[in-house]
This record gives C-alpha cells, structure tokens and sequence, in this order.
C-alpha cells in the first residue's frame, strides 16, 4: 500500500512519521509505548513499528524495554535535536503541543484544531498555515486558555488564534461560526490528564 506523502511538511515522508515526530520530540522527556504512538499518528501498531525502527536507526531516538514493552524517546543528544524539533514544531507540533496544555484547563469538553492546519492535513488545500487555529468547546475561562495559547506559540514558533463556543452552540449549530467550522476539516484534540 503505498502511502500519501506528508502535507504540513515536504521533508517528511508522511503524515504519520509527522505525527510519531511530534509527539516524541515535543514531548522530549517522556518515554512513548509504541501502541501510544501508533494511536496518536491514527496507524497500525505495525505501521508505528516500522516507523520508529527507522528512528532508531538514524538515532533521533532511544529505546528502553519494561517487561516486553518498549517504550521510546527523542534522543535529545543527536546532533539534529534542535533542528528536528523546530521543523516538526512548525508542521505537526500543534497537535503535540496543544494537548498539555489544555489539560489543567477547567470547563474544556471539547478542543479542536481547525482552519488551514486542519485543511492541509485532510488534503483539502495546498496553502500552507501560518498559524494555528484552536477551537475550545466548553465554559473556559478565556484568560486561562490564552495563556495556553501563548505558551503554545512560544515552543511552536507561530501564533495560535483561539476561538471558544459553548457546548450547547456547538451542539445548536445555531451560530454562522459553528456552522462554517464543522463544515470543514476538524482534528479533535485528545485531553488525558
């Protein structure tokens, strides 16, 4: 099966590499289990493998094992750390970058990437993004959120546009901006604490 070249990023083989690289090394001190990694680039646990074992040949990272498990991290003393990190910053960072940040916030029930990013990802245009356009779905106190957001912008090295609507509008449809959002491509955020 042949597979569809990266979107947000042209130095990248495909999406799914863009996202295994964004949850590793925007998260540079945590150990990933591959099942983790392969639910969060939306591949097989096959396809996750082949993918970090290409990794780990170049040594963009490292392995550790726990029982059968292995459990991988960004090598953050390859001589390209800073630079891998910034290019995958840029391209799939935000759906790395975004979700501890929200995580603390009170009233989130929902939070989506939305806009060109969420465009480009789905093949649905070719321009590229320059910023990053976040939906949070809830009561969320907005000072809170554009603190996340400023955050966000500080390790992404873009601005990142938050917008909020209520769970009920969400729910309603009942406004132009709602209506215009899930009309068009949505990448919902995960939010684990």
């Amino acid at each position: 099966m042949k597979v569809a070249a990266a979107k947000l990023s042209p130095l990248l083989k495909s999406d799914v590499q863009g996202l295994i690289l964004a949850e590793l090394f925007m998260n540079p001190d945590e150990f990933f289990a591959i099942s983790h990694l392969a639910d969060f680039a939306g591949t097989s646990l096959p396809t996750a493998m082949r993918e970090v074992d290409r990794l780990l040949d170049g040594q963009l990272v490292v392995q550790k094992t726990v029982g059968r498990a292995r459990l991988i991290q960004a090598n953050k003393l390859h001589l390209l750390f800073d630079s891998v990190s910034q290019i995958i910053a840029f391209s799939y960072g935000p759906a790395a970058v975004l979700p501890p940040l929200l995580v603390g916030l009170d009233g989130i029930d929902h939070a989506y990437l939305f806009g060109v990013w969420a465009a480009r990802l789905s093949r649905q245009t070719a321009a590229a993004p320059k910023e990053v356009d976040l939906l949070l779905i809830g009561n969320v106190s907005r000072i809170e959120a554009s603190r996340a957001a400023a955050k966000a912008e500080d390790i992404l090295g873009r601005e990142v546009n938050v917008q909020f609507a209520t769970a009920l509008a969400w729910e309603r449809e009942d406004t132009d901006f709602v209506q215009e959002v899930k009309a068009n491509p949505l990448v919902e955020l995960t939010l684990i604490p």
